[in-house]
């Protein structure tokens, strides 16, 4: 893999408003939970560039941002940050919106996603956007897109695509967002060059879903079924949640990174947007010319880092936080 330090990255996705509910003590469902609530700026995609831009990468944003205030909020916070975002779509729309309550323990207990606007970075969309894709290393995508576009993407960026022609392009990245969500990318995992999803979403992927028991499948039984239908993405990183992360590479480098002992950990107070944190360091780390494990080690350890913080992005993440952490929570590696 040619080292990219310095590498471009273009996220096509999400970007809401997040209104978030912290329960004070354990949920109670059915029921008024004391606690706090807080409003920020979130969506998968949006997450995802700020974690680029905060590791120092060159980060643009191309999304659907409504007509409205919370419109006017995102776009400035997302060039505050140092996400360009002059090549999104304006609508006449209301700007998405997610609320989620979260258990005293950082845990979702529900969430409700209104991300109709996203609808509209239709294939004809994107096609208008060419030019910035092309001169992309990395393009981002998360399966708030539509199933269209999301096959618009595979078919002119993806792996099947660079090897029939030759040409250089981008490296193809997909986050899978959620169980719902996952299902659009079922045909095409073949193409991406690195996929992101927990198990569940791995699952339907792997045609797994609606069996039973398929909580319990093993990641390789997983990986086994797709590789059967000639299905696997380049790299494919599993979520095991408390099991840590499975890795799983078409020229047989695979293997589990555990979540470190409780102690070197950082306590968990807000896991919402941790997987979105994790996408963004492999991104880094693949960028940087790391392997499969070292890959594995920074995507926990921006996960974790980002579990520990009230807000969807940490604050304080940078590469140099991310590379000393990641050292102090994995000492034997």
């Amino acid at each position: 893999m040619e080292n990219h330090e310095n590498a471009r990255v273009v996220v096509v996705g999400g970007a809401n408003i997040d209104i978030q509910g912290t329960s004070r003590g354990a949920f109670v469902l059915g029921d008024s939970n004391p606690g706090t609530i807080a409003r920020a700026c979130g969506g998968v995609g949006r997450n995802i560039a700020e974690n680029c831009a905060r590791l120092g990468l060159s980060t643009w944003l191309i999304t659907a941002f409504g007509d409205d205030e919370d419109a006017r909020f995102l776009q400035s916070d997302c060039e505050r940050k140092g996400i360009v975002v002059s090549a999104s779509l304006s609508a006449q729309a209301p700007t998405a919106r997610y609320i989620c309550a979260i258990n005293n323990d950082g845990s979702l207990v529900a969430a409700v996603a209104d991300m109709v606007i996203v609808d509209l970075l239709t294939p004809e969309f994107l096609a208008s956007r060419k030019s910035y894709l092309d001169s992309a290393d990395y393009i981002v995508a998360d399966a708030n897109l539509p199933a269209s576009s999301l096959a618009w993407l595979a078919q002119g960026y993806g792996r099947t695509e660079r090897a029939a022609t030759g040409r250089r392009s981008p490296r193809l990245f997909l986050d899978t967002v959620s169980s719902a969500k996952a299902v659009k990318a079922k045909d095409l995992t073949g193409d991406f060059d690195f996929m992101k999803p927990n198990r569940a979403e791995a699952a339907i992927l792997a045609d797994f879903a609606g069996f039973a028991g398929t909580e319990a499948v093993e990641p390789e039984t997983l990986c086994a079924a797709m590789a059967s239908k000639g299905k696997t993405p380049g790299e494919l990183f599993i979520s095991l949640g408390e099991e840590g992360i499975y890795y799983y590479t078409h020229i047989a480098d695979c293997g589990r990174v555990g979540l470190p002992a409780p102690e070197l950990r950082p306590v968990s107070i807000n896991r919402s947007g941790a997987g979105d944190a994790a996408c963004a360091a492999l991104v880094w780390a693949d960028a940087r010319g790391y392997g499969m494990r070292d890959k594995a080690r920074y995507a926990l350890a921006a996960a974790m880092l980002t579990a520990a913080s009230p807000e969807p992005v940490a604050s304080d993440l940078n590469e140099t936080v991310l590379e000393t952490r990641t050292r102090l929570m994995f000492p034997e590696e």
